[in-house]
């Protein structure tokens, strides 16, 4: 029997919405994954049932998505903001020095690092 699961919600959340900005149904998803039923599909997106780590990553491939952002909602990946092309072109000690100037920053805004 299934049974729900928070961290698999979250993680099946982020499935569904990537697969509908694809405009994939769950059938599709589930063939070009190659790996699992729409049923299964259904119950990983309403976090029902976990998956292993070969078909979390054969969905991540079906749906051209990194796994950094499925699990935990942020990209790292090729991730390119103004923010990063400022980084690219500091030195070691003006990237750390910047780091320890937004953690001043997001400290005075009520976010602390976790």
């Amino acid at each position: 029997m299934n049974k729900f699961d928070k961290n698999n919600a979250e993680i099946g959340e982020r499935i569904k919405e990537v697969r509908l900005k694809r405009g994939m149904t769950q059938e599709t998803l589930s063939e070009k994954a190659g790996v699992c039923n729409p049923q299964q599909i259904s119950n990983i997106e309403r976090g029902l049932s976990g998956m292993s780590i070969a078909k979390f990553k054969d969905i991540c491939t079906a749906l051209d998505i990194d796994a950094d952002y499925i699990l935990f909602g942020v990209s790292t990946h090729n991730v390119e903001t103004i923010l990063n092309k400022y980084i690219k072109e500091m030195t070691n000690e003006q990237a750390t020095n910047l780091l320890e100037m937004v953690k001043a920053y997001a400290k005075t805004c009520g976010i602390e690092e976790k």
